[in-house]
């Protein structure tokens, strides 16, 4: 069975694949569409998360984990940033053409992102490979080791 693989960093014992966490939107998907974002690689991820850590690095608690996961190698490709990426990844999740949808990432312009969608039937093949302790850089806030 062909997979690939995507990345993920969240606090420890809160990995999650359900969608759930994305359930309020984001920017490929409306409110009440369960999706699940991962990056194709272990930095990428590094940088999506640091985005939305709105905060001093003093603050930033240390129990966070990075995930890899095995997804299908059921992909579909969005090659540009569309002017709707809503509108995009809420057509693919209701037409479940694929279990993968892979996205140009606004963090890392040569970057992708794969998107999971938890209600395709291929979705009960995602596995987590390897969940490891992982700590962000002070330098990631602008500040020294």
């Amino acid at each position: 069975m062909d997979q690939v693989t995507g990345w993920q960093i969240c606090r420890e014992g809160q990995v999650e694949l359900s969608g759930a966490k994305a359930q309020d939107g984001q920017r490929w998907n409306s409110p009440g569409r369960a999706l699940v974002y991962l990056s194709e690689h272990p930095a990428l991820a590094v940088l999506e998360a640091r985005v939305h850590l709105d905060m001093p690095y003093a603050e930033v608690t240390h129990n966070h984990v990075l995930v890899r996961v095995a997804l299908p190698a059921d992909v579909e490709v969005v090659a540009a940033m569309p002017e709707d990426p809503r509108a995009i990844g809420d057509g693919w999740i209701a037409g479940g053409r694929s279990a993968v949808l892979s996205v140009p990432s606004m963090v890392l312009q040569q970057g992708r992102n794969l998107l999971l969608n938890p209600a395709h039937p291929r979705a009960q093949e995602v596995r987590i490979v390897a969940i490891t302790p992982f700590r962000f850089d002070a330098r990631l806030w602008g500040g020294c080791p």
